[in-house]
């Protein structure tokens, strides 16, 4: 560790949880960044629609919380559950959906098809259960202008505050609360999703992720101290 200048850490989150954890040395976020899809104007008339639904895209293991929203949307009645991923926990979620009409697996979706689920959701719900670093699937929806709604855990909620993307919730009642939100004001969901648009333009884009890389690059070759990097580092960044 003594000949490391720098440890890049892809949120706030990440950082304070390894200095908490006695990691003594100079620690700066540095957010992760997607140039996945380019958005198009408009929605897409894709080859397959679906009605009005809320999308979760991920692994399909215990930790990332499926299983709570099941239960919510076997009697949700406003919309859909579309399930986009595959794992070991899989065959456990399906029985628990049961003949549930309302709640669709995907398995695998990739390209195309999956920027369009993401495009036409009313909104991303990421319900992890454990601590998340980040969520690249928070990015992966606003870059379709889509709003995300996460659990109270780990770095998801910062990503939020700083974008103004999406809600935060802790309970079901809270979920269900801003689903209905989103799904009876349509012009809140397209003004909520806009923001998390606009916020990854600024922040989590390969522009200003590149630029900031360089400038902490440019500082460390500087030729100051390990030390008054550190300071630095520690105070102003």
């Amino acid at each position: 560790m003594k000949q490391v200048d720098l440890f890049i850490a892809p949120t706030e989150f990440a950082k304070k949880k390894h200095l908490e954890m006695g990691l003594k040395a100079p620690v700066v976020e540095l957010p992760y960044f997607t140039s996945r899809w380019r958005r198009r104007e408009g929605r897409t008339q894709g080859s397959k629609r679906y009605p009005r639904y809320f999308l979760f895209v991920g692994r399909l293991e215990k930790i990332k919380g499926l299983q709570t929203l099941i239960p919510i949307f076997r009697n949700y009645e406003k919309a859909q559950l579309l399930v986009v991923g595959v794992g070991d926990y899989e065959s456990v979620l399906r029985r628990m959906a049961g003949d549930s009409a309302n709640i669709k697996f995907l398995k695998y979706q990739s390209g195309e098809q999956l920027r369009m689920l993401y495009e036409q959701a009313v909104a991303t719900i990421v319900p992890s259960l454990w601590y998340e670093i980040f969520g690249i699937v928070i990015l992966e929806a606003f870059a379709q202008c889509t709003p995300v709604i996460v659990r109270n855990k780990g770095g998801m909620p910062k990503v939020v505050a700083e974008s103004g993307g999406g809600f935060v919730y802790d309970t079901d009642e809270e979920l269900v609360s801003v689903m209905d939100q989103l799904v009876n004001d349509p012009t809140l969901r397209d003004k909520i999703g806009r923001r998390g648009y606009e916020a990854l333009l600024k922040k989590w884009h390969p522009e200003p992720h590149i630029q900031r890389y360089l400038d902490l690059i440019g500082q460390i070759a500087a030729g100051s101290t390990r030390e008054e990097r550190e300071k630095r580092f520690r105070n102003d960044l």
